[in-house]
């Protein structure tokens, strides 16, 4: 039975805006502004428009002002003539009416205007998207709602997939069926063309007792297989390092936005599916994609056995087919509370790895760096035939693991 996927989720998002959302996504994370960043330029264009408009205000008032000073000078020459009261005591009460001064006071105002970039013309530039519910202040600093935060993964999402569509990779057509690691409870006889890891060794050879048989005197027909569970869903996990090093040239922003961008497209693609991430340095929690953006970079080592432990332990009851990738910049050299250095540290993460295999979840490792110790953990992991490693830049992050998860997609469904 086939069924259609939705189209590509392109976000109506304009480029700029897009951007713009991105630019706070990077302040929230303690970034600071570059001077060529789109809130910059819309700011600078904002004190510009605000100076030009003070201006020709401040023209249109100084005429004005001229104008009622003029009417005055006549109205005090006339009552001068009419009575017998001074010319300076009609000069003053005509000079100190209200509209004489609130333009004076408004000129003075005027006058203070500058082209310099102010606070106010940041907040004016930003008040678009407060308004649509997409930021909110948190003193001291603004940030991203939930409902800002998938946004910015639809609009990040989107340009992957142009980017992907441009190489043939991308959602398709698909059919109900599949099927992953999970095996039922009922059993059957063998029939060919079953695969062997269904075969149930225990109830193979009581088969092959009850029919007289001495031990290990097996025919085929006394062979026994679980029926298999046919499942199409994915379990997704990305574990994130958040070490100190991971904030520089843009690694963590680009994990960030990998997590947002996979979230958008399981929410509106694959809603069968689950997206579980982990941000992990000395310790390990589990967080929403949008909370990736608030967390706080420590100076600190990093527990890589721990956050493999932690995905594997959530994951353990969760029906599906089940992989991890492992984004990380560091070699491990810390465990369960404590520094070991490099070497005990990687036999835990050896160990780990093992029991990955042992419960069937795919391991990859996105190496954001070629630090020799992290390419040395990765051939052992390799040599051990544990998962899959590869390298990447952080700029094609989200175009490797939204490629991958779309790829392993196809494997698990017939496209």
């Amino acid at each position: 039975m086939q069924r259609a996927v939705r189209g590509n989720p392109c976000s109506d998002l304009a480029s700029d805006q897009l951007d713009m959302l991105r630019e706070i996504a990077k302040m929230q994370m303690g970034r600071g502004l570059d001077y060529d960043s789109k809130i910059m330029d819309k700011a600078r264009d904002r004190a510009q428009k605000r100076f030009k408009e003070a201006r020709e205000r401040r023209e249109e008032a100084e005429g004005e002002l001229e104008e009622l000073e003029a009417d005055q000078m006549r109205e005090a020459m006339e009552q001068l003539l009419e009575s017998d009261e001074r010319l300076e005591d009609i000069l003053e009460r005509l000079t100190g009416r209200e509209e004489r001064t609130r333009l004076r006071e408004e000129l003075e105002e005027l006058g203070k205007e500058s082209p310099a970039l102010t606070q106010r013309d940041f907040e004016e530039v930003l008040s678009e998207f407060g308004r649509r519910g997409l930021t909110e202040t948190r003193r001291p600093k603004l940030t991203l709602t939930s409902k800002g935060a998938q946004l910015l993964g639809k609009g990040f999402l989107s340009r992957i997939l142009q980017r992907l569509a441009r190489r043939g990779v991308g959602p398709h057509r698909i059919e109900d069926v599949g099927h992953g690691p999970w095996f039922a409870s009922t059993i059957r006889p063998y029939e060919a063309g079953d695969p062997y890891e269904r075969i149930s060794i225990e109830r193979s050879l009581l088969a092959s007792l009850e029919r007289g048989n001495r031990f290990g005197d097996m025919r085929l027909e006394d062979f026994r297989v679980y029926e298999a569970i046919h499942s199409t869903e994915v379990v997704f996990g990305i574990l994130v390092d958040q070490s100190a090093s991971m904030n520089r040239a843009g690694k963590l922003q680009a994990a960030v936005e990998t997590a947002l961008a996979l979230s958008e497209l399981m929410r509106t693609q694959f809603p069968e599916d689950r997206l579980r991430i982990l941000a992990f340095s000395e310790e390990v929690r589990e967080v929403a994609p949008w909370e990736l953006l608030s967390i706080a970079v420590p100076m600190g080592y990093t527990d890589i056995r721990a956050a493999l432990r932690s995905f594997r332990l959530a994951a353990a009851h969760e029906a599906g087919n089940k992989q991890a990738h492992l984004t990380t910049d560091s070699a491990p050299n810390f465990e369960d509370g404590d520094y070991v250095g490099f070497e005990r540290a990687l036999a835990g993460v050896i160990d780990e790895a093992k029991e990955y295999r042992a419960a069937d979840i795919t391991l990859n490792i996105v190496m954001l760096d070629e630090d020799p110790k992290l390419r040395e953990m990765a051939k052992a992991i390799a040599r051990n035939n544990l998962g899959r490693v590869f390298f990447t830049r952080p700029g094609g992050l989200g175009d490797a693991l939204v490629e991958d998860y779309l790829i392993s997609k196809r494997e698990f469904l017939r496209f």
